[in-house]
């Protein structure tokens, strides 16, 4: 914890952990000296976003199924980026292929930002993607398998969106 943490951690435990997070609940003292808790999901994983600009300034949102919030959503290429020791852009590389089916020569880190900072250490990068080119989609197996990824006639029906 650090110095400046208002709260005193009396202990913490580990309730859950998967290969993507791990929650705790903590007992604290807060400032005013009453008992609470905290519980946190712990990603291991950053989340990678990409904003892909094409020459005439449109960019693609990929429609996909989102379980917890229980409907299709439509969004940037995004995902897990790895872990802080792998290659980031190489993360942002491949969410760009597998989802929109683009490859960009230019790419750009344009924001880091903490999500959910109230329940979640998750951190995200969000990069601009520009020079594109376009082939087919290239899924991992559990978006083709639960129709998650974008398909060509979603993602040209999507892309007409000027920023």
């Amino acid at each position: 914890m650090s110095a400046n943490n208002p709260r005193k951690t009396l202990h913490t435990e580990e309730k859950y952990d998967n290969p993507w997070i791990t929650v705790t609940k903590s007992d604290v003292l807060t400032p005013g000296g009453s008992p609470g808790e905290y519980r946190v999901v712990h990603f291991k994983n950053l989340a990678i976003g990409v904003v892909p600009i094409d020459d005439n300034g449109m960019t693609w949102l990929i429609g996909q199924y989102r379980y917890p919030l229980e409907r299709y959503t439509r969004e940037i290429p995004e995902g897990g980026g790895g872990a802080l020791s792998d290659d980031l852009p190489d993360s942002a590389k491949r969410e760009l292929r597998e989802e929109a089916g683009l490859t960009a020569r230019k790419w750009t880190l344009i924001q880091e930002m903490d999500l959910s900072n109230s329940a979640t250490d998750e951190r995200a990068l969000l990069y601009l993607a520009q020079d594109l080119t376009e082939h087919e989609p290239d899924p991992c197996g559990d978006r083709r398998d639960h129709g998650g990824a974008a398909r060509s006639d979603q993602r040209s029906a999507d892309h007409h969106h000027h920023l």
